[in-house]
């Protein structure tokens, strides 16, 4: 079998779940036999190709596609471009078919389905369709659901995460929905226990508005700073937590070791973002024995539970409060329960030999 892979970026020269989700999946439907050209965009390609090693690059032919820019930046100048890099993907592509399947990741497909090409796609978080908050954002919707409307009409099959993303897509009119739950890498289990004196909480993400971190920031100052520890990754320290003993800012880390060797030390994943697919930071934590606090929001509820921790609604401070003094006061034994079974349900059912087989089953069918 041989599969034309479009993507917009390649982890971890592209910071992002979609980006990471390319990576495995090339690497895993490699590792399975099947002859992957991946066609990407990177700022430094030498980096995405060292990321896998020589019996994956065996079933891999690599194409880089650059993103195009525009010189002065004007509103909706990003779905513009998402458009020409399209287009630019598909030159490139006709001259390497045929392909036994297209896999389109984000807008990577909306040239096309324009051409009448069939593909599958995966839009992953369908944030466009999800709470937005304020004008620009809601503005900012209304111009990604233009290629996500038509990606999700035109699209022979639309592959879900799951949970409330696959009513979405039935909503959108969607022809056909694959379920194919994303996975992560067996080197991120790790079961070692870890004795804090007080709670560790962990945030890793970006510092934009969905994150929910203006939220999480306002509600920290509401819980007695000596009853826990807030570990922050991807984000710098705002000036009005600055040289707060409790809160630790590691900054934007790329190192995949040097994030496991912060959020392995820790107890608790905090995850309050208004809008998300399947969070891959959520099954990585869940995979070094972290208990979860998140937001019922995309495909969350598939993986946090009462079993391993809490889900609260988006958006909601009471509740986001309420979840963060639970943890706080919550005892070592019923602590070491909730983590313990985040372990053991990632280890069952998210590792990536597992999910792998769910997608080449799609992809087949």
């Amino acid at each position: 079998m041989r599969i034309a892979l479009l993507a917009d970026g390649i982890w971890p020269d592209t910071i992002g779940g979609m980006q990471k989700h390319s990576f495995y999946l090339a690497k895993y439907l490699s590792l399975n036999g099947i002859k992957v050209d991946l066609f990407y965009c990177a700022k430094d390609a030498a980096l995405v190709v060292k990321q896998f090693n020589f019996d994956e690059t065996l079933n891999i032919r690599f194409f880089k596609v650059d993103f195009p820019r525009v010189k002065i930046p004007f509103p909706g100048h990003y779905v513009y471009n998402s458009y020409r890099y399209s287009k630019s993907l598909y030159q490139l592509y006709i001259q390497q078919r045929p392909y036994d399947f297209t896999y389109s990741q984000g807008f990577t497909g909306w040239y096309f389905v324009k051409k009448g090409v069939s593909i599958g796609s995966n839009l992953h978080g369908l944030e466009m369709y999800q709470k937005a908050f304020g004008l620009k954002s809601k503005l900012a919707q209304l111009l990604l659901r233009i290629p996500a409307n038509t990606i999700i009409k035109k699209s022979a099959i639309s592959f879900s995460l799951g949970g409330q993303l696959t009513q979405i897509l039935e909503s959108k009119g969607a022809k056909l929905i694959k379920e194919t739950p994303i996975g992560i890498g067996e080197e991120w289990l790790s079961n070692q226990p870890i004795h804090n004196e007080k709670i560790h909480f962990v945030f890793v993400g970006r510092n934009e508005k969905r994150k929910g971190l203006d939220l999480l920031f306002k509600v920290l100052q509401d819980i007695d700073p000596s009853s826990f520890v807030f570990h922050f990754i991807g984000i710098h320290s705002p000036d009005n937590l600055a040289n707060k003993s409790h809160l630790i800012f590691h900054g934007e880390l790329r190192d995949a070791n040097q994030i496991k060797s912060i959020v392995s030390q820790c107890d608790c994943l905090v995850c309050p973002s208004i809008a998300e697919g399947m969070p891959t930071v959520i099954l990585e934590a869940m995979a070094m024995n972290l208990a979860i606090l998140a937001t019922d929001t995309g495909a969350t509820r598939l993986l946090v539970d009462k079993e391993n921790g809490l889900l609260i609604e988006t958006d909601n401070a009471n509740q986001l409060l309420n979840g963060l003094n639970y943890f706080c006061s919550i005892s070592k034994e019923a602590l070491y329960q909730l983590k313990h079974s985040s372990y053991k349900k990632v280890s069952e059912k998210y590792l990536w030999p597992v999910s792998i087989q769910v997608t080449i089953n799609a992809l087949k069918s």
